[in-house]
């Protein structure tokens, strides 16, 4: 299986402070990456360089096999839910995804049933014609999924996707994700939830300090650490950032 993304040395400094130093990351077309780290490890940054909003004072992406430079076909490729949702609330949601569908250049009846379809699927049909200022956090949650998904993207990006949600919302997204994933869509996810990330992902990256310090699956970091069978991937985590 190809690389879909494919991050050969990245680097970036913000003053003296080094956000990402010589960071290397491959993802396979159709893998459920988890990307894993405390706050400040430069998972944020990572993500940014990786979908071209920031540029790396040193390194190369390739997404798709397009260059980070190509930034057009790099956004027909990839939908993106950020942590700061960007939400309209004097809009509907029908007005909020026709705005995303607009800036794709998807239009009339294409436009239409993207939109339904999208809001069938995150289970938003019955409110689509009102204003996102009324929805719940769980509502605008799975709207912001819709969004990324407005271009029919190969991959997915999401930083703290369930954020802030009561289990059954934190559920309904995760859900989506698995299906998604199914249908081949990659999905890179960075949490704090490492339970979340333990049922979601087949494959786990760990950054600290800006560098990556692990990467594998579950088990495969779990014999890097030698800990017992048992040990859950918090764990995990904790032994590799605290001894890096």
């Amino acid at each position: 299986m190809p690389d879909i993304i494919a991050a050969e040395n990245l680097s970036k400094s913000y003053g003296s402070n080094k956000a990402v130093d010589g960071l290397n990351l491959h993802i396979k077309k159709g893998e459920f990456f988890g990307f894993l780290g405390p706050n400040g490890a430069g998972k944020t940054t990572t993500i940014r360089i990786i979908t071209g909003i920031l540029k790396p004072d040193s390194g190369t992406v390739a997404i798709d096999g397009n260059a980070s430079g190509d930034k057009q076909k790099i956004a027909q490729t990839i939908g993106v839910i950020p942590e700061s949702r960007g939400f309209y609330d004097w809009m509907t949601a029908v007005e909020y995804l026709g705005f995303f569908a607009d800036l794709y250049g998807i239009a009339g009846k294409e436009k239409e049933g993207r939109i339904n379809s999208l809001l069938t699927e995150v289970d938003l049909l019955k409110r689509k014609h009102s204003r996102i200022g009324t929805y719940s956090r769980g509502m605008r949650q799975r709207l912001g999924l819709a969004r990324a998904l407005i271009n029919n993207p190969q991959i997915l990006f999401l930083d703290e996707p369930t954020l802030g949600l009561d289990p059954q919302g934190q559920e309904d997204i995760q859900l989506l994700l698995k299906k998604l994933n199914t249908k081949g869509v990659t999905v890179f996810l960075s949490s704090h939830l490492l339970n979340e990330v333990s049922n979601l992902c087949s494959r786990i990256g760990i950054i600290n300090n800006g560098v990556l310090i692990a990467e594998g699956t579950v088990n495969e970091l779990r014999e890097k650490t030698k800990l017992d069978k048992d040990k859950t991937l918090t764990d995990i985590f904790l032994n590799l950032t605290r001894n890096n």
